[in-house]
């Protein structure tokens, strides 16, 4: 089943930890654009709100379109890319993850390994914010 942009934008924004009137602050648009959009009413939004989502949600604006086009099947995040493993240690931990004949294990690592993702991204955020502010 494909995902709607009214399901990405959400989830997308659920998972940056921002409320609606944040992103449309964020995006220069507002809260009942934000709302429509979410509700799946405003199903085409402008490129400069899909430009603006995709910079604060960090999302792909490919992703947003795909969205749009009922062509998208997983969230971004869902997807597995290529791994550049330069760290010969984390390269060993990957392969012993793989290695375990316990999904939940399996389960638990990605979990951490998500978490760890999530919280970097919000410190990037709070950081960006803090300087926005003091400038």
């Amino acid at each position: 089943m494909a995902i709607t942009l009214a399901q990405l934008i959400k989830e997308a924004r659920n998972r940056a930890g921002f409320t609606q009137k944040v992103l449309a602050e964020y995006s220069g648009t507002s809260l009942e654009n934000i709302t429509s959009i979410e509700n799946g009413r405003n199903k085409t939004p402008s490129p400069d709100i899909v430009i603006a989502m995709s910079k604060h949600l960090e999302i792909e604006v490919s992703d947003i379109y795909s969205s749009i086009g009922g062509i998208m099947n997983s969230f971004p995040w869902d997807r597995v890319g290529d791994l550049d493993l330069k760290d010969p240690e984390l390269e060993l931990m990957f392969r012993q993850v793989d290695l375990l004949n316990d999904e939940e294990a399996k389960e638990r690592v990605k979990a951490f390994i998500r978490f760890t993702i999530e919280e970097e991204r919000r410190r990037i955020r709070r950081e960006k914010a803090e300087k926005k502010q003091s400038e």
